[in-house]
């Protein structure tokens, strides 16, 4: 199959093994230091960006080479008996969330052949020729996630499984109108919904769609366009 994700490089240039794994953990890893207040929102915004455009593995190890240091609980300082303490549920102000970076990321192949694709606190869009299997795990959490299949290369017969798994986002898959699908994903506090445009009759069809997996707080969304 061809490596989809060599896409984004120039011509003649191939990354080095497990890069976008690499890339995908040091976006991780920037993530949970802004979660925890180590970095603002402006850090994470431009580090986020400079690590979806690196293409060496030293670029990458820069952006989180200076990060600082999580204390832990045995580090904090101690309070004095003068001081007051806070009240024990005291409501803290949430930090803004980063504004989305619309660049998407390319999807990456396990050693199953599943297609992941993953988005954190950001806009992901997979559209074009970017499916080369016939299972695709999604993962959103706090952003928005759109799987356009419209011109991806579907199998000639059988289904195509998609995961999804949602926590406070939304996820819209995008069909051909000739593509039935049978959507099973379990909503909790949520919404799992297929227009009306959506053909729902998987009975004897060639090929199908099947949408499954689990949205709390969130929405997966089917649409069907030409």
């Amino acid at each position: 199959m061809p490596n989809r994700t060599l896409d984004r490089y120039s011509p003649g240039f191939e990354p080095p093994a497990g890069f976008e794994a690499h890339r995908q953990r040091v976006i991780d890893a920037l993530t949970e230091a802004y979660a925890s207040d180590r970095i603002t929102v402006e850090e994470y915004e431009a580090r986020a960006a400079a690590a979806a455009a690196a293409d060496r593995p030293g670029e990458l190890e820069d952006l989180i080479a200076d990060l600082p240091v999580r204390r832990s609980p045995e580090d904090a300082p101690r309070r004095s008996r003068s001081e007051t303490p806070e009240p024990p549920f005291a409501p803290r102000r949430p930090s803004p969330p980063p504004r989305p970076y619309t660049a998407s990321y390319p999807a990456y192949g396990s050693g199953d052949g599943t297609v992941s694709v993953a988005c954190v606190m950001g806009d992901r869009r997979m559209t074009g020729n970017w499916l080369d299997s016939d299972r695709v795990n999604s993962f959103t959490l706090m952003g928005s996630t759109r799987l356009d299949l419209r011109d991806a290369d579907l199998p000639e017969s059988g289904p195509v499984r998609i995961e999804a798994f949602v926590l406070m986002g939304e996820t819209v898959v995008i069909v051909p109108r000739e593509l039935p699908v049978r959507l099973t994903t379990m909503p909790f506090m949520g919404e799992a919904v297929a227009r009306r445009d959506v053909d729902q009759n998987v009975r004897g069809a060639r090929r199908w769609l099947e949408i499954s997996g689990l949205v709390v707080m969130g929405s997966v969304v089917v649409k069907a366009a030409d």
